[in-house]
């Protein structure tokens, strides 16, 4: 149980942090309609901005769905 809350707890940080992306970093510059990314990092900043709110919320519950669950575990030791 303790290595699934873990688990649950390093996901939900980084879905935390793929769902701040889009408060810290602008949307990458583009020159027309069909322009893409020009680079890794900018196809993230895309997608985390598709997905903006939903990813922020998500990490933030799994992360204290994880701790809870250590919590928990810890009271019934």
């Amino acid at each position: 149980m303790k290595q699934i809350s873990l688990f649950l707890l390093i996901v939900g940080i980084i879905l935390t942090i793929f769902g701040l992306i889009p408060f810290i970093f602008g949307y990458p510059y583009s020159n027309s309609s069909n322009s893409g990314p020009t680079n890794f990092w900018e196809l993230i900043v895309m997608i985390s901005y598709e997905i903006k709110g939903w990813i922020l919320l998500a990490g933030i519950l799994i992360s204290l769905f994880s701790l809870l669950l250590h919590k928990r575990m810890a009271i019934f030791k």
